[in-house]
């Protein structure tokens, strides 16, 4: 097909971008659900008949979806008929286009003159999907049956009409169905404005315009994608990182990334070495292939250029290999509630790449995490529970080259909003006691990391349940940059100001009383460069704005401020420079991990860890997650008793790993063969 000419090329890219828009701002102003409301957690797009996105919501929305996938889901259904509009949720029948069963995901077909021109498409997170917990979402989940209903892809409404057992079966499974419904109309009125939109440009440009710029936009943004990736030089690039933990053990899962450059403006991600997949609800089902595991590029891509156009085009010069049975590309049944933790941790990773490849354009590391609190009140008239998010509690981000971080807002999370404390008191029974920055929390450098958010919550019914996933960074620290240090580390109490006050941590799920408060304090952002060489005077100016403390400024900074009662806190530049002059520097080391992970990996070196993966990875699947408990005990073990362990001790634990499994040589041979068991 004939392309469009650039004059029109550019007028379409601004006219479907504004279509996208339009569609999320419908949906935002009509949802029910404050997450959907006020915290923006769903996306709109317009599609190519085959499924690629040509149009993407960049104003309004999460921008976590670029790149997906939609041609199983659209082959599955057809024939499409005008009217049609198709519902799905669960990612592994979707093929990955649904990550996670709260994720209400649907496409209507836009028809003009009998032919198909596009798709509308758009998601919404649900607040509650049913399961094993109200919210759906619980950390300690060890399989998708337990996180609520799965919907396959099928459509709720043919040729234009509403399939009622359809739209019973997915409402008589979730807590809440009123407000699901709600959220699902104003999805429907988005979907609609998708296709009044595009039946707008068939009228003006015509359908041969439309339908030569659909695929001509595409090819454009991988051009551009290309083009900025052909500015990293060439080599290749790893870096490895955690999930600190799976909540239902304290062992991490390492992730481990490999970029290559290839010829073309190509880019290779190779996850291979990455843990198998968990027994708890952290894994991603990537199809082999989403856009958690590149979205730093995406964040690149915009940083460096941001006309960019936005759609499927950006995805194309990225190749993935990301082991199937693997954290990063789980296989039925593996749960996955909890996936965008996983997909936080790879942004850093890869932003870590960036970093080496490109000194000095890319930030030190932000909270790396978004804590989703999530509260269920009990009605104690009908029984029934309420489910609402409270807050998606977000830390700083990462200290920059030209500047500070942004405190309690990450780069890889700016779409998402924080909930007006009015909205959130008006939707449920509780009271927001204090919500603020944390001071002394930034990881210190040249340019310190943005700060950490802590909110206190009371709730006033006994038996209320709260969720709270994503927290991370409670053990690893947010890594520090070109010798800045590392962040601070999240934390959680009970009523933290009372004589019985409880240190929490992490949470899994937690059942409050009446009158009980919780505190829950989010990460601060690494440091970006020697904090020794921060400007004095910026450092007073912090510890006028009560974000660094005078101890802090003299112990992380050698910045000396004296405290006067009549004229506030003034810098004293001699003991500064004394001060400085005397102490120790900081390292100037690429990355300060801090020493959370620097203790882990005293014990699990490289080598060992690379010895753990291809042990796991030689056994059946199903008994990975079991052996890798197994062969973590034994690993501190012999650790605590001071021996150094070595990768050909790993390897050598295999047999009687085997045998206390009661597995047999078949099986082993069948396991380690390239199709498996």
């Amino acid at each position: 097909m004939k392309s469009v000419d650039k004059m029109t090329l550019g007028i379409l890219s601004h006219y479907f971008r504004a279509a996208a828009e339009a569609m999320g701002f419908v949906l935002q102003r009509t949802a029910h659900t404050t997450f959907i409301k006020e915290s923006n957690d769903f996306v709109t797009a317009l599609l190519t008949p085959e499924g690629e996105q040509f149009a993407y919501s960049v104003a309004i929305g999460t921008q976590g979806f670029v790149g997906l996938e939609y041609s199983h889901f659209i082959n599955q259904l057809a024939p499409w008929e005008e009217g049609d509009v198709a519902i799905a949720n669960c990612p592994y029948l979707t093929h990955g286009v649904a990550s996670h069963l709260p994720d209400y995901q649907m496409l209507k077909p836009i028809f003009v003159d009998g032919t198909l021109v596009a798709f509308a498409w758009g998601f919404l997170h649900a607040s509650d999907m049913g399961g094993i917990i109200a919210g759906s979402i619980l950390p300690s989940a060890y399989e998708l049956y337990q996180e609520g209903i799965r919907i396959p892809p099928v459509k709720l409404y043919r040729a234009g009409v509403l399939q009622k057992d359809i739209r019973q079966f997915v409402l008589t499974n979730v807590r809440i169905p009123d407000k699901n419904w709600g959220d699902l109309t104003a999805l429907l009125a988005a979907l609609g404005t998708g296709e009044q939109r595009v039946k707008q440009a068939v009228a003006k440009w015509g359908l041969r315009t439309v339908e030569a710029c659909r695929g001509d936009l595409i090819d454009y943004a991988e051009a551009r994608a290309r083009a900025l990736i052909e500015r990293i030089p060439d080599g290749e690039y790893s870096f490895t990182d955690y999930l600190e933990d799976d909540v239902i053990s304290d062992m991490p899962v390492r992730i481990k990334v490999k970029a290559t450059k290839e010829p073309g403006g190509g880019l290779h991600l190779d996850f291979s070495g990455t843990d198998p997949q968990v027994g708890a609800a952290f894994n991603l089902a990537s199809n082999g292939r989403h856009p958690y595991l590149c979205l730093a590029m995406f964040g690149y891509f915009r940083s460096v250029d941001p006309t960019l156009p936005v759609n499927s085009g950006l995805m194309r010069p990225i190749r993935i290999t990301a082991p199937a049975g693997s954290v990063v590309n789980a296989t039925f049944p593996a749960s996955c509630g909890v996936r965008f933790a996983l997909a936080q941790t790879i942004y850093g990773i890869v932003q870590s790449v960036l970093a080496q490849a490109l000194p000095g354009m890319v930030p030190a590391l932000g909270a790396g995490q978004a804590t989703i609190l999530a509260v269920s009140i009990m009605d104690p008239l009908s029984g029934r529970r309420q489910v609402t998010v409270v807050q998606p509690m977000v830390g700083g981000s990462g200290g920059r080259k030209q500047g500070d971080g942004i405190d309690g807002c990450d780069f890889s999370q700016g779409a998402l909003a924080n909930t007006p404390v009015e909205a959130i008191e008006n939707e449920v029974p509780i009271v927001i006691r204090d919500y603020r920055v944390v001071p002394d929390s930034a990881g210190p450098g040249q340019f310190r990391g943005g700060l950490a958010f802590q909110i206190d919550f009371q709730v006033f019914h006994p038996d209320t349940i709260l969720t709270a996933r994503g927290m991370e960074r409670f053990r690893f620290q947010p890594w520090g940059l070109a010798g800045g240090a590392a962040g601070t580390s999240g934390d959680c109490w009970l009523n933290p100001d009372a004589p019985n006050h409880k240190r929490l941590g992490k949470i899994n799920s937690l059942t409050l009383e009446a009158h009980d408060i919780l505190r829950v304090r989010t990460p601060g952002g690494g440091g970006y460069g020697n904090a020794f060489a921060r400007d004095p005077a910026a450092v007073l100016r912090d510890v006028q704005n009560g974000v660094v403390s005078i101890a802090a400024a003299r112990d992380q900074y050698g910045v000396v401020i004296v405290d006067d009662a009549a004229t506030g806190a003034t810098l004293d530049a001699a003991a500064s420079e004394e001060l400085r002059r005397n102490r120790t520097a900081k390292s100037d080391r690429q990355f300060d991990p801090g020493p959370g992970r620097a203790a882990h990996e005293a014990i699990f070196t490289a080598p060992v860890a690379d010895a753990l993966a291809e042990l796991l990875y030689s056994l059946p699947s199903g008994m990975r997650y079991y052996a890798k408990g197994k062969l973590y005990t034994s690993i501190r073990a012999l650790a605590a008793a001071g021996e150094t362990v070595t990768a050909a001790m790993v390897s050598a634990m295999k047999p009687d790993l085997m045998a206390a499994m009661g597995l047999t040589e078949k099986v082993r041979l069948q396991a380690a063969s390239p199709h498996g068991v």
